[in-house]
């Protein structure tokens, strides 16, 4: 006796002992109560399900395998049209720049005034250069001088 037939005999030996329902107890043991039996109407539904599935040929496979393998070509020239046509912009925006050469600024907003900001402000930094240098050479020639001997 199987696993499932010990656990249906057991189920039923309970049941008829417990509940008192007629012919619980007096069922055949011919096999039908277990599901080893299956009725004809159960093999014709097997049969019709096993008939639905969708079993493809050889050469629909093929047929099918050739279609995706256009399609993924079709995918990838125009992934390079894309690809080619961002690198023609990109290379047009960097031929732009390049044109206008190393000594022109990065932006034709800056006005003259800015220009003269930053020369007024680099002419003060040379005279506080100069200023200190000069204070140094005072002292030596006055006669101080900047190390201590001692």
């Amino acid at each position: 006796m199987g696993k499932n037939q010990a656990y249906k005999a057991m189920q039923r030996s309970r049941l008829g002992s417990s509940s008192g329902a007629p012919g619980a107890a007096d069922a055949p043991e011919d096999g039908m109560t277990d599901g080893s039996f299956h009725s004809p109407e159960w093999h014709a539904a097997r049969l019709a399900s096993l008939n639905k599935t969708h079993t493809v040929t050889w050469e629909e496979f093929k047929k099918k395998q050739k279609e995706d393998e256009l399609k993924r070509g079709e995918l990838e020239a125009d992934k390079d049209k894309m690809m080619r046509e961002y690198r023609a912009q990109l290379d047009a925006e960097r031929a732009l720049k390049l044109a206008h050469g190393r000594n022109h600024s990065r932006s034709d907003s800056k006005s003259s005034s800015s220009k003269k900001e930053r020369k007024d402000k680099d002419a003060k930094k040379r005279s506080k250069k100069k200023r200190k240098v000069n204070s140094t050479s005072d002292l030596l020639t006055y006669g101080y001088h900047c190390y201590d001997f001692t």
